[in-house]
């Protein structure tokens, strides 16, 4: 078979030419001449069955030879031939009315359509469907069924940005659809964008969404600007500048106003903005390496900064003890380090003197104000060195010896009766007890069976000229006593 406007020879089981696109019409389409002319033949013989009734009338005809030949038939005859005619004009009617209902569900019915297309999607045949798609939404523009329906076939057959642009129509009409159909459009686009990894265009589509509650459903997807904790003007007190951001991922940021990149510096912790001029500069980017716009806050911080520690011992050598005592202003805490690294409000609190290690040390002292403004640092770096023949290790088996002696320990290597573990001793520093002379300080600690050492209350000291070891205690007014072990 052919088709008849291209004459191209048509595919079986095609609803449409595969040349020109004409359909196929098993039905013949209904024309309104038919219509009119079978009208007008059965007009014409409800006449005369009306005159066949009606004698006086038919007197009045214009053909009165054909009105006699009439009345010569019988009378039953006669009645039976008009019926007879009018049942087949009736008939010739119904049909005409049938086909054109059939034209008219295989053209203007919605239901028709769409079923199809789903009969047509089933047997693989996509582009028929949405054929028959696009006949349907010229009969109801607004359905979401078909947009729906012609977006699943677009995507089947990998067809994804006629996918996207059909589901976009919902999108962009919202106010025309439900909010399920709404939200499942959004779906079904974040969906393909996500499935060619464009996540730009999911982030451009998410900025210009005016629905609260699907910008929240698809959150994940946005890199909003960072947000401050601080609006930016002058400040009498140092900031604790925080950055966040909607959802997870990695805020950028730069404090002398240069732009913000993936290789400037990440924010873990709270900003600390002292005395000085800065201009903040943050950008997120998103764990679907979406980056957001550049948001800048410009701070004017003015707050007073403290003096740094005075410490009481100078650097130098020493060949007795000392103790290292350090100052502050009012309302300072002072903080110290021993490892050479700058101290911080996590480092040590100074809260009273210090003994001079033996040994070399460094000290670094800061003071930090209540509003958290820290001074200079102050270091001090010592090497004490004591002329004596006794040695810390000798110190240590000194206060061993004399606990073993004392029945407290049962052998040199710290083992007590009843208990699993063992206690250790260590050198703490060297120190100058009144009248007494210079003293090692050793502190006592317990150590368990795993390993882990605790430090006991007990304290013992060792003169460094004569080896004695002793207790180290303190009497009601803080004052150092030394009692025999």
């Amino acid at each position: 078979m052919k088709c008849p406007k291209c004459g191209y020879e048509w595919t079986e089981g095609h609803l449409y030419c595969d040349n020109c696109g004409e359909e196929f019409r098993i039905v013949p389409d209904f024309e309104p001449e038919i219509e009119e002319e079978m009208n007008e033949t059965l007009s014409t013989l409800l006449v005369e069955l009306a005159q066949e009734e009606m004698p006086e009338l038919e007197e009045k005809g214009k053909d009165k030879e054909r009105i006699k030949k009439q009345k010569s038939m019988p009378h039953k005859a006669r009645r039976r031939n008009l019926w007879m005619a009018a049942a087949i004009v009736f008939c010739i009617f119904a049909a005409s009315i049938g086909i054109a209902g059939v034209y008219w569900h295989r053209n203007y019915s919605l239901s028709y359509q769409i079923g199809k297309a789903k009969e047509c999607a089933q047997g693989g045949q996509y582009t028929q469907a949405i054929i028959y798609l696009e006949k349907a939404r010229t009969l109801d523009g607004e359905n979401g069924e078909i947009l729906f329906l012609m977006a699943d076939y677009y995507y089947i057959q990998e067809k994804y940005e006629l996918a996207i642009d059909t589901l976009i129509e919902i999108v962009e009409a919202e106010e025309r659809y439900s909010e399920a159909e709404v939200e499942s459009a959004y779906d079904k686009v974040i969906s393909i964008y996500s499935k060619m990894e464009d996540y730009q265009a999911i982030h451009e589509l998410l900025s210009d969404c005016t629905n609260e509650a699907v910008v929240n459903l698809f959150q994940q997807f946005i890199a909003k600007p960072p947000e401050f904790s601080f609006v930016e003007g002058n400040y009498e007190e140092v900031l604790p500048l925080k950055l966040s951001a909607n959802t997870s991922g990695k805020i950028y940021y730069t404090l002398d106003g240069s732009t913000p990149d993936e290789k400037s510096e990440i924010y873990t912790a709270p900003i600390f903005l002292e005395t000085g001029e800065y201009t903040v500069k943050a950008c997120f980017i998103n764990d679907y390496g979406v980056k957001s716009d550049i948001v800048s806050n410009t701070y004017r911080i003015d707050v007073l900064i403290p003096a740094a520690p005075e410490v009481s011992v100078y650097s130098g050598d020493y060949y007795e003890p000392y103790v290292i005592e350090a100052q502050a202003p009012e309302n300072c805490n002072i903080y110290y380090t021993t490892d050479s690294t700058d101290p911080t409000a996590d480092s040590t609190l100074y809260t009273s003197a210090i003994p001079m290690p033996l040994g070399k040390s460094v000290y670094k002292f800061v003071a930090i104000s209540e509003e958290g403004v820290a001074s200079e640092i102050t270091m001090r770096t010592y090497k004490l060195t004591l002329h004596t023949e006794i040695t810390v290790d000798m110190a240590i088996s000194n206060v061993i010896q004399a606990l073993i002696h004392a029945d407290v320990l049962l052998d040199d290597q710290g083992n007590m009766r009843g208990m699993s573990g063992r206690n250790v001793y260590k050198l703490n520093s060297v120190m100058r007890i009144g009248e007494n002379g210079d003293y090692y300080i050793i502190y006592e600690y317990y150590e368990d069976a795993t390993g882990i050492q605790t430090r006991t209350e007990r304290i013992y000291g060792v003169n460094i000229q004569s080896g004695a070891a002793c207790r180290v205690t303190y009497d009601e007014t803080g004052k150092i006593v030394l009692v025999d072990i």
